[in-house]
């Protein structure tokens, strides 16, 4: 299926690993010119030169999290062109899981789940919007179904769930698509899904008889497909959309 998104530019943030790397990778494929940002410009300049066609790409070592880091971010896309497809992919619990933590930790937790992202739209869209056609992306979490996992986290990605669905009533007139996706157990090298399933076979199994009878933990791509599908002109009518990419987890 052609995506239809050949020569669009499309942004990836945390794009030097895991799941981010393997959207850029996907985008890459699809024809998409891609940039990449995270905070290590050694690991970004070499995804960059592993994605087909390298030369068409971007990469910007910026740290979103830093005063500053998205506006330096959307002045250094806006030298590139015009920016068609966003890929919200910054998240994490900061090492904050204590659901009585201060409110200044829940802050910091919120605005690197939703915050960050936030600010790239306010800046971003009205562009896409003037054009009429845009796609962004939010990666969420299952936890927002299953609420496992540390309140501060969990409770952000909520709210960006809410955001995603009422932010795209606003924009989806202007064929801009504000979606998401829900990714379950993915496999990521070095992480907790990945350990067990290298380490503890039998912890595996039994994860697998609990929660996934599809008998497998997910991989970066299984995420990347449907991202990419959600950045495509097939994805006109999924405003709102928060794709669970969870292997039918139970």
């Amino acid at each position: 299926m052609d995506l239809g998104i050949t020569n669009r530019l499309a942004l990836v943030t945390g794009s030097s690993r895991g799941i981010g790397k393997g959207i850029a990778s996907k985008l890459a494929h699809e024809g998409a010119r891609v940039i990449l940002v995270a905070r290590s410009a050694d690991v970004l300049e070499a995804v960059r030169r592993d994605l087909p066609g390298s030369e068409k790409h971007h990469a910007f070592a910026i740290d979103l999290t830093a005063q500053g880091g998205v506006e330096k971010l959307a002045e250094s896309v806006a030298k590139l062109g015009d920016l068609d497809i966003v890929i919200h992919n910054l998240g994490g619990s900061g090492g904050v899981r204590d659901a009585f933590s201060t409110a200044e930790d829940w802050k910091r937790i919120w605005h690197l789940n939703v915050g960050i992202g936030l600010e790239l739209n306010r800046l971003l869209v009205p562009g896409m919007i003037q054009r009429r056609w845009g796609r962004i992306v939010h990666l969420s979490t299952l936890s927002t179904s299953t609420y496992s996992g540390a309140a501060p986290y969990v409770s952000a990605k909520c709210a960006l769930e809410g955001y995603v669905k009422c932010v795209s009533r606003e924009v989806s007139r202007h064929n801009v698509i504000v979606s998401a996706v829900a990714p379950g157990a993915i496999a990521l090298e070095g992480r907790y899904f990945d350990k067990i399933q290298k380490e503890n076979s039998q912890a595996a199994e039994d994860y697998f008889k609990q929660h996934l009878p599809i008998q497998r933990f997910g991989t970066a791509d299984d995420v990347a497909a449907s991202v990419a599908f959600l950045c495509s002109e097939q994805a006109s009518y999924l405003a709102g959309t928060v794709v669970a990419v969870d292997g039918g987890w139970n």
